[in-house]
């Protein structure tokens, strides 16, 4: 996997996470993430404003390095190759994760369903970018017209 192929990979990752986040906690979940006021900082915090998307463009890079590292073990090609390496990384930190998360914050449910959702949709569309971007499918042999 060539360098700048996993450095735009990763990017194109954390950009489709924080787009993802928008739509998750701030359209969809948005009457959940109400009922969480004084836990999180404010949303009009520097922290959210401009270190939320730091923070994904950095966990997008560090998701298509482990990509790089463990991509000829993962089924697959191209796009498909990516979406089950994303699915895995949603089984081993978001379902666990927002569990843990639920059992030590005095958070509704519901936001831990907000954590899978926006888990599932950055592990299905960012994984399937990821992988499109770092291992393409290779292009099938063109075949001659028959005559």
């Amino acid at each position: 996997m060539k360098t700048t192929r996993g450095i735009v990979g990763g990017l194109v990752f954390g950009v489709i996470s924080e787009l993802a986040g928008w739509l998750v906690y701030g359209v969809l979940f948005a009457s959940a993430m109400e009922q969480t006021a004084g836990i999180w900082r404010p949303m009009d915090s520097a922290y959210w404003r401009i270190g939320m998307p730091l923070t994904d463009l950095f966990s997008g890079l560090m998701v298509a390095l482990g990509f790089a590292v463990l991509h000829k073990g993962i089924p697959g090609e191209g796009a498909k190759k990516g979406v089950i390496y994303g699915l895995i990384l949603w089984l081993i930190t978001r379902v666990a994760g927002e569990l843990f998360s639920y059992s030590m914050l005095p958070v509704p449910f519901t936001v831990v369903v907000a954590g899978w959702t926006h888990g599932l949709i950055v592990a299905l569309v960012g994984g399937a970018a990821l992988g499109a971007i770092c291992a393409p499918a290779p292009q099938a042999a063109a075949q001659p017209a028959k005559a």
